[in-house]
């Protein structure tokens, strides 16, 4: 409620903002003001057993980036496990420490939002 109040906007715009809905300008800095405030980007759905996102991998300088098309990337440093996720070039997140149990359901929660923003099937 104080995002609603703050920036005089109703439940149902910062509902269609945070489940990435929408990609206006105004989108993307309620969602940048909900990740200043502590905000996180999780689906809450685990991700099923085997599950392998359709991303792009790549490695260098001890760093692992993986990419869902040109809007959405992951940046991990490999010695120390925090990472970066920024959404249409924009940092929108950041992590520390990550296991391997939350960073597969990180990016089943990614691919989900990755599949809205493109309007793809879910997979």
């Amino acid at each position: 409620m104080e995002m609603v109040k703050t920036f005089k906007i109703t439940r149902s715009t910062l509902d269609r903002a945070l489940k990435y809905i929408g990609n206006s300008a105004r989108d993307n800095m309620l969602r940048s003001a909900a990740f200043q405030r502590g905000g996180v980007i999780y689906l809450g759905v685990p991700a099923p057993r085997g599950y392998m996102p359709d991303i792009a991998t790549s490695f260098e300088n001890g760093y692992m980036r993986q990419q869902f098309g040109p809007r959405i990337e992951v940046i991990l440093n490999l010695e120390t496990n925090w990472a970066i996720l920024k959404i249409d070039g924009q940092e929108a997140a950041k992590f520390d420490g990550l296991s391997v149990g939350v960073w597969g359901n990180m990016l089943y929660s990614l691919q989900q939002i990755y599949n809205k923003l493109t309007n793809t099937a879910s997979i």
